[in-house]
């Protein structure tokens, strides 16, 4: 394992040479100043993923993160209308305004704002810094990456399914490569941010849950959330019959990974992967607009009307003799207010899993654990040689990497932590787990350095240490360490890799 200051120095590398494509100055990025002070920033991200995927369309990952990108700036200057001319209001009374005053006077408004923008930056130090890194060096530079620690090994098979596709013109491998890309932003990335949305006092589920209402996808021919997963209530009826209504609002909240992704999983990105196999001329005329020209229609007072025609017209409404086991069109057990408590799952990897046994929906290529009060899930792992993992987690995810096949991976993250606390953590996990001590100490230290030198939040980049412990047999364990999702806190994640995803170093 590199020594910590050398994980964050080869990142640092990579992460400038994606900062200089992009023509962005990585010291004025700052999402706690608000859209105004970013604008030209969010513009040149995007317009970099999307010609990192005009150049190479293999990278389907940053073609999907261009194409989305309307919606989202959309949705971060609507937020910002009023913390924005709160801060420019303060700063023209006060002049150099702090940044506390600055925040205070954006309110609630503001924190949903800077979160969003927050997303956004830690989305690019993390994806960027592996397409540069695999654009200037291949496979190697990618090796290099895991080598250090920067990365976990199913990333690494990620890329190298990618690599393999472009080589021998295989979509197949091309897109199961990029959908492990396409997770590991939408979980390992941004997932602790939504969750602070969520967890936000007073409104936060409220908000969260009215984003979902009116948020659209920008990729053509993807459905909103409330179209896909409408909530349906159904009514006994005499005579042995039962009234099924769908409304037209949402049966979830995307704040909640287990309903994010599977709209993701089930709508966006097949539209997204139908969109560029069969129609990549279009595709490639989209993502050549500039974002401000195609944000304009994504914009709520452009479409307020649509939204109103929509809560009164969406209704759907069916009469049955027997009664209705679940509506079709409902994620079960997803809204925040109605998930039951799940079972402590225990999960047998001793053996290769099937699909049928391992309970992963029809059509669906993952299988969730999870508490939507965000109750911890206490989970067993049973690993070859009679080796068992348990946890108090916060949800747990069992996943195929190749569409439609069998699970290979294993994701149980773990509850938020202290940079102390995560240490002793990773100190015990060393020592059951067999991987060197040092090497957490060397982690700590380093980060705890960096935090001194950085200053403030904003100059921290996002950033993965992963630690590697001896292979249960078939099994391949790993500890990954997400860092500065906030001050002072750290996401831990123990990964299981089997089977097709497993890249075994010995």
């Amino acid at each position: 394992m590199a020594l910590a200051a050398d994980a964050h120095a080869l990142k640092r590398r990579r992460l400038e040479q994606a900062l200089h494509r992009a023509g962005i100055d990585g010291a004025t990025w700052d999402p706690e100043a608000g859209v105004d002070a970013n604008r030209d920033t969010i513009t040149r991200v995007y317009r970099y993923y999307g010609g990192l995927y005009l150049a190479h369309e293999f990278l389907r990952w940053a073609g999907m993160a261009c194409m989305i990108g309307p919606a989202f700036y959309a949705g971060f200057r609507d937020l910002a209308v009023i913390p924005d001319a709160a801060r420019r209001a303060v700063g023209f009374v006060f002049g150099g305004v702090s940044r506390k005053l600055a925040q205070w006077a954006a309110g609630d408004l503001g924190f949903y704002e800077t979160t969003f923008l927050t997303m956004q930056k830690k989305i690019f130090e993390d994806q960027s810094v592996m397409h540069e890194a695999y654009l200037d060096g291949g496979l190697a530079a990618i090796d290099e990456l895991r080598d250090a620690g920067v990365i976990d090994d199913a990333t690494q098979d990620a890329w190298r399914r990618i690599d393999f596709g472009r080589r021998n013109d295989d979509s197949v491998s091309i897109d199961d490569g990029n959908r492990t890309l396409l997770f590991r932003e939408q979980h390992d990335i941004i997932d602790s941010f939504y969750l602070r949305m969520f967890d936000h006092r007073p409104v936060g589920r409220l908000f969260t849950y009215l984003l979902t209402l009116v948020g659209t996808p920008s990729v053509p021919g993807a459905k909103s959330f409330a179209e896909v997963f409408p909530l349906a209530l159904t009514v006994p009826l005499p005579a042995r019959r039962m009234l099924s209504v769908a409304t037209p609002l949402p049966d979830g909240n995307i704040a909640l990974f287990a309903n994010r992704w599977g709209l993701i999983e089930v709508d966006t990105l097949p539209a997204y992967l139908g969109l560029v196999e069969e129609h990549d001329g279009d595709a490639r005329a989209l993502l050549e607009t500039p974002i401000d020209y195609r944000v304009a229609r994504f914009r709520l007072l452009a479409r307020v009307c649509d939204l109103a025609t929509a809560v009164f017209t969406h209704w759907r409404v069916h009469l049955s003799r027997r009664p209705v086991a679940e509506a079709q069109t409902a994620i079960p057990s997803s809204a925040p207010s109605k998930a039951p408590r799940v079972a402590k799952p225990t999960i047998d990897l001793t053996r290769a899993l099937d699909r049928n046994e391992a309970g992963l929906p029809l059509g669906r290529d993952h299988r969730i654990w999870h508490n939507s009060d965000r109750k911890p899930v206490y989970v067993s792992v049973a690993l070859p040689g009679g080796r068992v993992f348990q946890a108090h987690a916060e949800h747990v995810v069992l996943l195929a990497s190749r569409h439609r096949g069998n699970p290979d991976r294993l994701v149980v993250s773990l509850p938020r932590l202290t940079l102390d606390d995560t240490r002793a953590l990773m100190l015990g996990y060393a020592a059951e787990w067999q991987f060197q001590t040092q090497d957490v100490h060397g982690w700590s230290t380093h980060s705890q350095l960096q935090a001194r030198r950085d200053g403030d939040y904003r100059n921290r980049t996002y950033s993965t240490h992963v630690f590697t412990a001896e292979p249960a047999g078939s099994v391949t364990l790993q500890f990954q360490v997400a860092h500065h999702i906030r001050e002072g806190e750290f996401a831990v994640e123990a990964l299981f890799t089997w089977g097709a995803a497993a890249v075994v170093h010995r």
